[in-house]
């Protein structure tokens, strides 16, 4: 009888924050595309080392896509796990990424990193239906009940972790 070859994946933790960021009275939402425009996701990226979750999430929407947002409210984290490989041999990912409500401040939506196809507004009703992943449509109607609550618009969160 034959035995199974066990193969050991590496491991590796990412860390990461983002911004679901709103602007007007009928609401719209900032979005990022990716890979030909098959993957419409929300701004987010890897925090620095010594750098706290809000300060990443507003550092990675204005590279990104060049709005100026600031945040109003942690929204939570997600987890999920992927597979890379890393020289051939496989490398399990988990990525943890924490999002906040963040408000419109300026600039006008362009991409400014090369993975970022397009950087645009959408309809909240049509993000929910463009959005890629479930976890983050979920942080999008997360945000727009707290963007609905009153005075949620006019105030900025302090640094939270």
């Amino acid at each position: 009888m034959r035995r199974k070859r066990q193969v050991r994946t590496a491991r590796k933790r990412v860390v990461s924050a983002g911004g679901v960021v709103l602007r007007g009275e009928v609401p719209e939402v900032l979005v990022v595309s990716l890979k030909g425009g098959r993957v419409v996701t929300l701004p987010k990226g890897q925090v620095e080392p010594g750098e706290r979750y809000p300060e990443t999430a507003v550092r990675e929407v204005r590279e990104e896509t060049g709005v100026e947002a600031a945040v109003v409210s942690p929204l939570g984290k997600v987890r999920y796990y992927f597979t890379v490989r890393d020289g051939g041999e496989p490398v399990t990912v988990s990525k943890e990424v924490h999002y906040f409500l963040m408000a419109y401040r300026g600039g006008e939506p362009r991409p400014q990193l090369s993975e970022v196809e397009a950087a645009f507004f959408l309809p909240v009703k049509e993000a929910l239906d463009r959005l890629s992943y479930p976890n983050e449509r979920e942080m999008l109607l997360k945000a727009l009940a707290r963007w609905r609550s009153p005075g949620a618009r006019g105030q900025a969160a302090g640094p939270e972790d």
